[in-house]
């Protein structure tokens, strides 16, 4: 028996005044990871994303990554995420939304540098990693007594978990066409509501329409107009989780006067249609 003593003086990796908090934790298993969640963003939460099985394609901020079982995906708070199963593989994950996450030299809600990978590779932490995702979702979905304080504890225990597992530095190539894409990206973020033609971005950016979509979708793996198109139904997506407007309404929200034309496009990018979508939802949040 070899017997090991603690190190003196606790140093957190957190500061002082925080102490990170558990919103939600999911498990989400192939009946919905089937259906694509399309572009959007959390504006006052940070999400990671453990997947259990199978394998998909992910945009995180202004990166594409193909990820598989194991991977540990990092949301910080404002970046633009898009995410979908890989045909036929049962991708099934644990989600996670957690607040008040504050780690030295970055902003509150990220656990991740803009310049590093937003995708960690669990490895040999993947057992404990799932253990702890696992207890976390026991205690809150069977509403065990003293749940939130355990999962306190373990949330704190699983982030610190996380940062021990070496991250990469991704902020060293960036050449002219990658620019170039990051730019019409941000442009399209900032104006996806408004009537987007490739014209239109040809004459913004100076260059041909056919180089621009031929850069843009070596970034993203889209054109500019399928990227748009996936930025307006991922708002919708959570307009029909987070509220009860009409579907109507939401249509014109996100850019759609024909609510019609709005419930066709949405039931070909998702597979179901918004009022089945939303019904699947909360049917899965109850």
């Amino acid at each position: 028996m070899t017997q090991y003593f603690v190190k003196k003086g606790i140093q957190s990796s957190f500061e002082s005044d925080s102490i990170p908090e558990l919103l939600y934790i999911s498990k989400v298993d192939g009946t919905h990871t089937k259906m694509p969640r399309t572009m959007h963003m959390h504006h006052d939460l940070m999400g990671i994303i453990y997947i259990k099985e199978g394998s998909g394609s992910h945009i995180i901020g202004d990166r594409h990554y193909h990820t598989k079982k194991g991977d540990i995906l990092i949301y910080n708070k404002g970046v633009l995420h898009d995410e979908f199963a890989v045909p036929d593989t049962n991708m099934s994950t644990f989600c996670c939304g957690i607040t008040n996450v504050k780690l030295p030299g970055l902003p509150r809600n990220h656990l991740i540098p803009k310049d590093h990978s937003y995708v960690l590779h669990s490895r040999e932490y993947a057992a404990h990693i799932e253990s702890l995702l696992e207890m976390m979702y026991w205690q809150i979905s069977e509403e065990k007594s003293g749940a939130e304080e355990i999962c306190s504890y373990l949330l704190r225990t699983l982030i610190t978990l996380i940062m021990q597992i070496p991250q990469e530095n991704e902020g060293l190539l960036k050449t002219e066409d990658s620019q170039l894409a990051n730019a019409i990206k941000t442009y399209i973020d900032e104006h996806y509501l408004e009537d987007i033609t490739l014209r239109l971005l040809s004459e913004q950016f100076h260059v041909s329409s056919y180089y621009l979509v031929h850069v843009f979708k070596n970034s993203t793996g889209f054109s500019p107009i399928q990227y748009m198109i996936r930025r307006r139904i991922g708002e919708a997506q959570s307009l029909l989780i987070n509220t009860s407007d009409h579907i109507t309404k939401i249509a014109g929200m996100v850019g759609y006067d024909n609510a019609s034309y709005f419930a066709t496009l949405f039931s070909k990018i998702v597979g179901v249609s918004p009022k089945k979508y939303r019904q699947l939802w909360r049917k899965k949040e109850s």
